[in-house]
């Protein structure tokens, strides 16, 4: 029961050009007990969204209109260097995604087609108390 209310305090961010795609995640996110998601339909939105809300996550498209994620996730990095993004794209192994993850401006990535599991993991990790160093 403890888990579920602390799941319920994720703020989630997902930045998908294609709504079905942002709007299937965002149901089954809700469903799985994580009630705070939201959407951006492009980079830049999705750096106005991160800025209003500072979720704990962003799962963030590689290719899309306006801005792509490389470039929304650097400036969300330099707007809050503590930021957790996680890549999901179906061109994993480009040049893109590589720099993006060399960069230190996201953390993984998850190629496309994913299962669902991925990303619970994924929120999961960045929910878990980190240790203090010894």
């Amino acid at each position: 029961m403890l888990r579920e209310v602390v799941m319920g305090n994720e703020r989630i961010l997902v930045v998908e050009d294609e709504d079905h795609l942002s709007r299937l995640l965002t149901d089954l996110l809700e469903f799985k007990g994580y009630p705070n998601v939201q959407i951006a339909n492009n980079g830049y939105e999705g750096i106005e969204k991160y800025k209003e809300n500072r979720p704990t996550i962003v799962f963030m498209d590689l290719e899309m209109p306006v801005m792509n994620g490389y470039d929304s996730s650097r400036e969300i990095k330099k707007y809050d260097p503590g930021a957790n993004i996680v890549l999901i794209t179906a061109n994993p192994g480009s040049p893109f995604a590589r720099k993006t993850l060399e960069e230190g401006y996201a953390s993984q990535v998850i190629p496309k087609p994913f299962r669902f599991d991925e990303l619970l993991e994924a929120i999961e990790k960045s929910s878990a108390p980190t240790s203090p160093p010894h």
